[in-house]
């Protein structure tokens, strides 16, 4: 019997919307992806308008940008959205991940997307808070970066210089990230930027990532995670942070890949980043018992 991505999905319909996942290019996924979120972000405004029917357009928007945040990001997108005229464009992820792909490009500076867009690519599509990109960024290149990200994006420069800071630390413990956060002047979208440390895997990140051509969109390439390390990064993420959200992506991209998946990349990989059981469990399609418990059968999909 085939597993279930969602209990609530029968068997065969699910069957057949992976079916139809896999006949879909990436460039299609990313397409319905940024249209989902236009829906969303109309939809919440317009729950914002109900809420507050006295609010400006300016708050409304505002409002609408500090929605989309997670409890973490809050404080800091808070302070630096706060002086934007934010526009109730629903937002594009995907024509801001080209932007920022050209701007990097343009710059020589090596990146790679991770994270919810290259799910996306490689599994189902859906709406997602944010773009996830590993950067390759050296000294030098600090001052080119801050001046290509200025025009579109907001953001703090020290945030950078603290993220240079902290490499010693995240080339020592994977659980530490040297990152920093720019938000889109327009909607308050926020990009998530890491810089690699140069551990291993991410050195195998940076070799697999995947150009990705869209055609018919300005800048329309990309540089995406392969399907293999994006199913590590976000187990690496899910033992630091367990997330339904980050398994079902997990799962998905199982699912849709199948046997086009590199089994012995992930299983050596997972064995060197201490993910062996997770990725046993993941290509079982079954939930991971929580830290203590005895393991159960309940299925994810």
């Amino acid at each position: 019997m085939p597993q279930r991505l969602a209990t609530d999905t029968p068997a065969h319909i699910e069957a057949a919307i992976i079916t139809t996942l896999r006949g879909l290019t990436p460039a299609r996924k990313l397409a319905l992806a940024r249209d989902l979120n236009r829906m969303a972000d109309r939809l919440a405004l317009a729950g914002i308008v109900r809420r507050k029917p006295a609010a400006g357009l300016h708050e409304q928007c505002y409002l609408l940008a500090l929605q989309r945040l997670t409890p973490e990001q809050y404080a800091h997108g808070r302070a630096l959205l706060q002086g934007l005229s934010l526009m109730p464009t629903p937002v594009d992820p995907l024509a801001l991940a080209l932007r920022l792909g050209a701007i990097l490009a343009a710059q020589a500076i090596p990146y790679v997307i991770v994270g919810s867009v290259a799910a996306v690519v490689h599994g189902e599509y859906r709406t997602t808070r944010d773009i996830d990109v590993v950067l390759k960024l050296s000294h030098d290149k600090v001052a080119a970066l801050a001046d290509g990200l200025r025009e579109d994006f907001v953001f703090l420069a020290s945030d950078i210089s603290d993220a240079l800071v902290r490499l010693p630390q995240a080339r020592a413990d994977w659980q530490q990230r040297a990152s920093f956060a720019a938000y889109d002047k327009s909607t308050g979208f926020q990009l998530d930027l890491y810089i690699s440390s140069g551990r291993p895997f991410e050195v195998a990140q940076f070799q697999r990532a995947q150009l990705l051509v869209l055609p018919g969109e300005p800048s329309g390439q990309l540089w995406v995670a392969s399907a293999e390390d994006t199913v590590l990064a976000k187990l690496e993420w899910y033992k630091l942070a367990p997330s339904d959200r980050q398994w079902r992506d997990v799962q998905a991209i199982l699912r849709v890949q199948a046997d086009t998946l590199d089994r012995e990349y992930l299983r050596q990989w997972a064995a060197e980043l201490h993910l062996a059981d997770l990725l046993n469990w993941a290509l079982q399609g079954q939930q991971p018992p929580p830290v203590g418990a005895e393991p159960h059968q309940r299925r994810l999909f």
